[in-house]
């Protein structure tokens, strides 16, 4: 699978659009896919970033906004009009085949989307705005608030929207830190003030909430840290004024650890960004501002359901700090239960599902459980519980419609462990499952076929598509099973299939076959 990412940072545009596209990145190139980025090299670019982590990268010349098309209200930063871009792009997207091109840039719009149609499979939009048209098949919107109705007449009726704070692309590490983070708020206090403006901060609010800050009282025991990105233009200057602040204040550059600071804090001071959903999701409690008018419809949203609280001025930030005691704890509590952190899963399982080609049995569609409609829910439920095959199963209960919905909004939330529902021809072939997903290493993976249809190459179908997938999609070099030893028509199957046996186990007084299959 190869993923394309078209995305950009700058002064001016900032850095929270990369860094969520990285957060999404990192997941699909664990789990075995080919990422890859297109970036202009604006100033303030985060493109050296992106290749740090491993991810290869076109670089566009930087921009000449005097040949940009100006039809989007920020049309400027794309740094050329959208045919030009799209033109800029071609000959890297025809490389090789894209299964999934995600575009996450104001600038773009369905004019640039149109140029490049037939050098994509699918095409995902990254929006906040809800301003202009995308021609895309699914398009995600975190901001908390967003509803269908804005993106009405915007997408085409087939595209799927993924609407909500829920689905925020954070990075693992604020979903590992989440519970210590709320549990320690069970007894606020303020010593550990957090200023984090953005990466760029181009117009250097840092600088102002600091000269407030001097003139307020707070606990003159107070720690303040200030998070800053390496590229901002007014770096040197905070790092003086923090130094003369009349309390202790610390600027922190490019941390590798912010989940694990705002866990620490006791209260933040931040701008209306991405970050917001940082601090959402380990129940920071925030004063927040407005930085750009894009950002005004999130701002007001929140304030009005009091999950932040927002300071239309820097005036304002004396009499919130001095009266925290008095709102910490019901913003906090607010605040946690709009994002959990567990988006980058959400999003990665609703783009799991899968088209592949078999040599033998032709086109295959693998469905992830997690993007069923109600109907192949229960169907997957039915199939599980038959008796032909549930008496081959480790654990022969029936499980019960409850414990299916709650497994498979389960499985909406991991990356280490997938069902799929085998399709051909509109008909379901059976089911097969992954677990212990160790990218281009090794993987395991469990089959059984629909009882309720005849297939003879049922079996054979779901094998081929295991292996294809662990083999190709997820470049494992190797593939595992455990099969029941009593059951000699499966263990005869999977050694004709290239399965050798490697070990023999007792579980629960049962002889478990263990087999794997390397890729040669």
């Amino acid at each position: 699978m190869r993923i394309v990412f078209r995305v950009d940072a700058s002064l001016e545009i900032g850095s929270g659009h990369v860094m969520r596209c990285l957060a999404l990145a990192d997941i699909f190139q664990e789990n075995g896919a080919k990422v890859q980025f297109i970036c202009r090299k604006y100033k303030g670019n985060l493109i050296s970033k992106i290749i740090s982590k491993g991810f290869i990268v076109l670089e566009l010349d930087d921009s000449n906004s005097s040949k940009c098309d100006h039809k989007l209200f920020h049309s400027h930063w794309l740094g050329a009009s959208q045919k030009k871009d799209s033109e800029d792009c071609l000959s890297f997207l025809k490389q090789e085949s894209v299964s999934w091109l995600i575009i996450d840039h104001y600038g773009i719009d369905e004019d640039w989307q149109t140029y490049l149609k037939g050098n994509y499979q699918k095409l995902m939009v990254i929006d906040d705005l809800a301003d202009r048209r995308h021609q895309c098949d699914l398009l995600l919107d975190q901001t908390f608030g967003r509803q269908k109705i804005d993106y009405k007449n915007l997408v085409p009726e087939t595209s799927n929207l993924i609407l909500g704070s829920k689905y925020a692309l954070l990075r693992p590490e604020f979903k590992t830190w989440r519970e210590y983070s709320l549990d320690r708020r069970k007894a606020p206090s303020l010593r550990e003030l957090l200023i984090n403006m953005g990466g760029m901060d181009n117009q250097n609010v840092t600088k102002i909430v600091l000269e407030e800050i001097s003139r307020c009282n707070l606990p003159k025991d107070i720690n303040i840290t200030i998070i800053m990105g390496a590229l901002s233009p007014h770096l040197k200057s905070i790092k003086i004024l923090a130094k003369n602040l009349c309390y202790r204040a610390s600027v922190k550059v490019e941390v590798s650890n912010l989940a694990e600071i705002m866990a620490n804090s006791d209260i933040a001071i931040g701008a209306s960004g991405s970050s917001t959903w940082e601090r959402c999701c380990l129940g920071l409690p925030t004063i927040q501002f407005i930085s750009a008018e894009n950002q005004i419809f999130l701002a007001e949203a929140l304030s009005n359901q009091h999950i932040i609280k927002l300071a239309n001025n820097t005036s304002e930030l004396k009499k919130l700090l001095e009266s925290a005691s008095d709102w910490i704890t019901s913003i906090s509590s607010s605040a946690k239960s709009i994002c959990s952190g567990q988006g980058i899963y959400k999003i990665f399982n609703k783009m799991s599902n899968l088209e592949i080609i078999l040599n033998k049995f032709g086109k295959v569609k693998l469905e992830n459980y997690v993007n069923s409609s109600k109907k192949n829910m229960a169907l997957t439920l039915s199939m599980r519980n038959h008796s032909k095959v549930r008496k081959f199963m480790f654990n022969t209960q029936e499980i019960s419609k409850e414990s299916h919905i709650n497994f498979i909004q389960t499985l909406a939330e991991r990356a280490d462990i997938r069902y799929f529902l085998v399709k051909q021809n509109q008909q379901v072939i059976g089911s097969i499952n992954f677990s212990q997903i160790n990218a281009h290493k090794s993987v395991e993976f469990g089959i059984y076929t629909n009882p309720f249809e005849e297939n003879n190459n049922a079996g054979r179908i779901l094998e081929a598509a295991a292996s294809y997938y662990g083999f190709n999609e997820l470049g494992v070099k190797k593939i595992t099973l455990k099969v029941l030893a009593s059951n000699d028509r499966a263990v005869n199957f999977y050694k004709k299939s290239g399965f050798e046996l490697t070990n023999i186990k007792q579980i629960n007084n049962k002889n478990i076959f263990y087999m794997e299959k390397i890729n040669n």
